[in-house]
């Protein structure tokens, strides 16, 4: 009797053991994480934008070209989108999705390899979002990640989280955001974006090189394809609108990004501000600017036109 009470106690004090090292271990992991008044304070890189005297878009100056726009801005199905293919439980976990995380275990114990994930959509809101968090594949960066989703799934509520998740997501191309990626694809605002397209945006997500509709359109009309089969069978759109949406191609997607209008000009913009940024106090790859300009884009047409008519004339000479 007494040797099982020992057995007992010393099972007792190793699992509590166990715990305290976990729990120190989580706390030691924690100290180069986000604190919460980071978490509360959103602050993205956005993009600064020259405009012409009459209002029209010259250029636009970033490192990660992001143009923030409200969840109110983004159409229905696009977030149906996101949902269904990225996270089917988000309204309804915490973080973390318990069934996912065992799916995956199981999935990878299997095959004794590292076939499926199990990151939320707010695990990847985390990895977005901060950098110390990493990229790499390992288990603490998963602790990490499943660490700073708890605390943002208890900050923000899950709108305010799709809404920063679908304005810091990379969609390929330089572009972050679902705003800049309607843009750099379509040459649309995001609310514009039809169902095929929404689609076809959220199938860059895995992959955005890999499925990238300007260099692989065949993967990318695939992927595409495999969102709205995945929307179709969650009951987000109908049997009929599945059909319409698939049998579209992707004739709509912009081959090339325009270099602005009058570049030498908004050239000589960007390297004034570049020597006046310090003393203005701000930053003009990052604070999201919008800048003003004497230039006039009819009279610049204008001029452009004549200077094009009298090279022509000239070489026919």
């Amino acid at each position: 009797m007494i040797s099982w009470l020992r057995v007992i106690k010393q099972s007792i004090y190793t699992v509590l053991a166990g715990v305290v090292i976990i729990f120190a271990y989580i706390l030691y992991l924690s100290i180069d994480l986000p604190s919460v008044d980071q978490l509360e304070n959103y602050d993205p890189d956005l993009v600064t934008r020259i405009y012409s005297a009459d209002g029209i878009l010259l250029n636009e100056l970033f490192f990660e070209k992001r143009v923030f726009v409200e969840l109110s801005q983004i159409p229905q199905h696009m977030l149906d989108a996101v949902v269904a293919k990225e996270d089917q439980r988000f309204y309804d976990h915490w973080g973390i999705s318990l069934r996912d995380v065992l799916r995956a275990v199981v999935i990878n114990t299997v095959t004794m390899s590292y076939r499926s994930g199990f990151s939320s959509l707010t695990q990847q809101l985390a990895r977005n979002l901060y950098d110390n968090i990493g990229f790499k594949k390992t288990i603490i960066r998963k602790i990490k990640e499943v660490i700073t989703a708890i605390q943002i799934e208890r900050t923000y509520t899950k709108d305010e989280i799709l809404e920063m998740y679908l304005n810091s997501v990379h969609f390929g191309h330089g572009t972050y955001g679902v705003q800049a990626a309607a843009k750099r694809f379509y040459g649309k605002q995001a609310y514009e974006l039809t169902l095929d397209e929404s689609a076809l945006l959220v199938g860059l997500l895995p992959a955005p090189a890999r499925y990238s509709p300007v260099r692989f359109p065949e993967r990318a009309l695939t992927k595409r394809n495999v969102v709205l089969r995945v929307m179709r069978d969650q009951k987000f759109i109908s049997k009929a609108e599945y059909t319409e949406a698939r049998a579209r191609l992707l004739d709509s997607v912009q081959q090339e990004q325009s270099r602005g209008t009058a570049p030498y000009f908004t050239e000589y913009v960007r390297r004034f501000l570049e020597r006046e940024d310090d003393e203005l106090g701000v930053n003009i790859y990052r604070d999201g600017l919008k800048i003003y300009t004497t230039l006039d884009s009819r009279l610049q047409k204008i001029a452009e036109d004549a200077v094009v008519k009298s090279v022509l004339t000239n070489q026919q000479k």
